[in-house]
């Protein structure tokens, strides 16, 4: 090893001493619990905004309105499913299907997909397909601590199309919070 590699390497070591580096087993630990604590925390925001699109709908439908999102009807809706991807992952093709599938027949259908930021924060969005076959998309961004806080916004959009395992639309509405949208 030539002298240059040798005064490089120690020089190096001398930068990184003062470093206070967790032993990797810390880090894939604390990794683990902060997954564990956003999975929960984004499965039980999905239910909610199921529960939230549900109730919406009915009661819009009770009083006549238009504007709240369609009733899902007991026992039609299909589930797509229920997905927590990683940065790089993709909605699994059984899934993007079914909701592909139930767009096109114009019936009912749910897909809930939780994608995390860069920085790893977690970005639920529930589609919800109506029986005309638009789709209604919620996305809840208050736990991106980067993201500017833009909250809990609707959208109807139409024509989905699939792009490297994610869903997209030829059109959608400009966003509305979400919570006033079904009023």
């Amino acid at each position: 090893m030539s002298a240059r590699i040798r005064e490089a390497i120690a020089a190096l070591e001398d930068d990184t001493a003062a470093l206070n580096l967790a032993p990797p087993e810390r880090v894939r630990a604390r990794g683990e619990r902060l997954r564990r604590r956003r999975t929960a925390g984004g499965v039980a925001l999905v239910a909610v905004l199921t529960v939230a699109t549900v109730s919406a709908g009915v009661a819009a439908t009770n009083n006549g309105g238009t504007d709240a999102p369609s009733p899902v009807g007991a026992g039609a809706t299909a589930n797509c499913g229920d997905h927590m991807l990683g940065l790089m992952d993709r909605i699994p093709e059984a899934a993007i299907t079914c909701f592909l599938d139930a767009v096109e027949a114009h019936r009912p259908a749910r897909l809930a997909v939780t994608s995390p930021t860069t920085e790893g924060d977690p970005i639920p969005t529930l589609y919800v397909v109506g029986g005309d076959g638009t789709v209604e998309v919620t996305t809840d961004s208050r736990q991106d601590r980067f993201g500017g806080g833009q909250g809990l916004l609707l959208k109807r959009c139409t024509g989905p199309e699939v792009t490297n395992g994610r869903i997209m639309f030829r059109q959608c509405s400009s966003p509305v919070p979400a919570l006033t949208a079904s009023r």
